[in-house]
């Protein structure tokens, strides 16, 4: 499937291609979602021939889009999109579901699967899904979890019943075993036995009760901890610490030095190479990762 920016003003929606059923509690943290990191999996769209585009897959992510824009006309002048054939409008969209129906553990398995076994690029299978790079990343992240075991993969468990998300597994990937239960006893098990929050997290969550935890508390337990929980070396997490606060400060960054190499790599080769990535690659999706690790790499 061909990718392209789409102006948001030509989409069109239908019910007959829209899920049943979406909570509104759930598209409104979409609406969040979307407004904090943008646009992660581009909509699958099929042009009519009034020149304008049917939305095929991604209903309530140009709804959220449009919520945004009626508040900030200047925000989301293009949507990346991928184009796919009206008259196949149906099946597409119902292939699509089969894979938002799988967990996010069984998507990753199918995933590896495919790659391993059946020598399929990973960048066709994103496109052959409707998904980002950066989501497939999160996938593969996920698989390796699994494999590893242990609470690694008790963790994935909480990810398929919605506890945790699934959004960011290399957060507990960069831990080590010790790293993951210190996490789990002090910010999230709290003192109970860790097998049996575990248990009684993944029962209430299919009942619905269970708590929730956001990115950002996983992104904030999993940090900052003594050098002997992390997998890397203290070298290499000073330099992206280092990297992150240049990032989340702004024009405060301005004051922090450029480190001249990551673990012997030239970080401004890095940075000249990602610019000729973002002035002269035709993908969407790979000038948008480009411009962002540059933006991070800065």
């Amino acid at each position: 499937m061909k990718l392209i920016a789409v102006d948001p003003d030509l989409l069109d929606v239908s019910d007959e291609l829209t899920r049943s059923g979406s909570a509104k509690q759930f598209e409104e943290r979409l609406k969040a979602s979307i407004e904090e990191i943008g646009l992660v999996e581009p909509l699958k769209v099929a042009p009519m021939p009034s020149g304008r585009y049917l939305v095929v897959d991604g209903t309530m992510r140009s709804r959220a889009i449009a919520a945004i824009r009626k508040s900030d006309p200047a925000a989301f002048r293009s949507i990346p999109a991928y184009v796919t054939n009206y008259e196949h409008r149906y099946e597409i969209r119902f292939q699509t579901d089969i894979y938002q129906d799988l967990l996010p553990s069984q998507l990753a398995t199918l995933v590896e699967h495919l790659h391993r076994a059946e020598k399929v690029r990973k960048v066709d299978i994103a496109r052959y899904i409707g998904v980002s790079p950066a989501t497939l990343r999160n996938y593969t992240g996920l698989w390796r979890m699994v494999q590893r075991g242990g609470h690694f993969a008790r963790i994935v468990e909480l990810m398929d019943v919605g506890v945790v998300p699934s959004s960011n597994p290399y957060a507990w990937l960069r831990l080590s075993v010790a790293g993951v239960r210190e996490v789990l006893n002090l910010h999230f098990a709290q003192g109970d036995p860790l097998e049996s929050w575990i248990d009684g997290q993944v029962n209430a969550a299919r009942q619905g009760t269970a708590t929730r935890y956001t990115t950002e508390y996983v992104e904030t337990t999993t940090g900052g901890l003594d050098a002997r929980f992390y997998r890397e070396d203290a070298e290499m997490r000073s330099v992206k610490r280092d990297l992150g606060l240049m990032k989340g400060q702004g024009a405060a960054a301005d004051k922090l030095p450029i480190p001249e190499t990551t673990n012997g790599r030239d970080v401004r080769v890095a940075v000249r190479h990602l610019k000729t990535v973002v002035d002269e690659s035709p993908d969407l999706v790979l000038q948008t990762a480009a411009r962002s690790l540059r933006t991070y790499l800065k």
